[in-house]
């Protein structure tokens, strides 16, 4: 139940926070950053139509068209979602924009719909329009990633912005709008908890961990593997540590031994003791 509650409150944050962006930076400067939202500004544009209904509008169809694709639980959520943005989309239309730079607009207006959007889906919600359709082309076309159809669907929608208002300086502005929401969408749907993993193989690998766990405090994971080429039995140390870490890190290997193996990479989300809860 409390789960529930949480659920529920950050939905309608992340939706009221979507309303305030298109409300105050993209719909006044006609930035329209893809999606059903984006859609929506152009109509607007054409018909004068409220945007909020508009948005409810163009949802319809595709709700109707993920009934057999998604779960019932999935849809009603989202269906809740989709309301509430349209609602506090048209109720908020008396806010003022605070800045008549279009670069600000996009910037602010992308920022603030990256954060909405990311605490929707922090939520296990979406509020329907690409996302869904995305999904369903997916499953119809499976060598075409989701993220793939997204900017496919986003991409003609900014262009169709730049055609219909006539400046082609809007694809530009909405772009970077679509660009800022979707790092902050990310920065928030996964966590936004960045670390980094370090793989090692060095033939010191016992001192390069215990001076680990004594300059760092942090544990490392032998891996067993072999050589593809000369079939010698290998080890490879795992180490996760915060982003701020790394350099740490990388100073200890090389001062135990400077002919250490090192691969970096990105871990998006870690769950666990010294990173995040689960």
């Amino acid at each position: 139940m409390r789960l529930r509650i949480k659920n529920f409150l950050t939905v309608l944050s992340g939706t009221l926070i979507m309303a305030v962006s298109l409300n105050m930076f993209l719909i006044p400067q006609d930035i329209a950053p893809g999606g059903i939202s984006g859609l929506s500004i152009v109509t607007n544009h054409l018909t004068k139509a409220p945007v909020g209904l508009l948005i409810l509008i163009y949802n319809i169809p595709v709700f109707l068209w993920g009934l057999r694709h998604f779960s019932r639980k999935f849809l009603i959520f989202s269906l809740f979602g989709m309301f509430l943005l349209s609602a506090f989309t048209d109720i908020l239309w008396f806010i003022k924009p605070i800045t008549d730079d279009m670069l600000l607009s996009a910037v602010y207006g992308g920022a603030l719909m990256g954060v909405g959007v990311g605490l929707v889906f922090y939520a296990g919600c979406t509020t329907g329009g690409t996302d869904i359709a995305a999904q369903i082309l997916k499953k119809k076309f499976p060598f075409i990633s989701v993220g793939k159809f997204v900017l496919i669907i986003d991409a003609f929608i900014v262009t169709l912005a730049g055609l219909v208002f006539g400046k082609w300086e809007v694809i530009l502005y909405s772009a970077i709008a679509l660009f800022i929401s979707s790092y902050i969408i990310d920065l928030i749907a996964e966590g936004g908890d960045f670390a980094k993993a370090a793989y090692i193989i060095s033939d010191k690998q016992e001192k390069i961990s215990n001076e680990i766990s004594f300059r760092l405090d942090r544990g490392t994971t032998v891996l067993h593997g072999s050589s593809f080429y000369s079939g010698e039995k290998k080890s490879v140390l795992l180490c996760v540590v915060k982003k701020y870490e790394i350099t740490k890190l990388k100073t200890i290997i090389k001062k135990i031994d400077e002919n250490a193996f090192v691969i970096v990479s990105d871990a998006r989300e870690v769950l666990g003791k010294g990173f995040k809860n689960h």
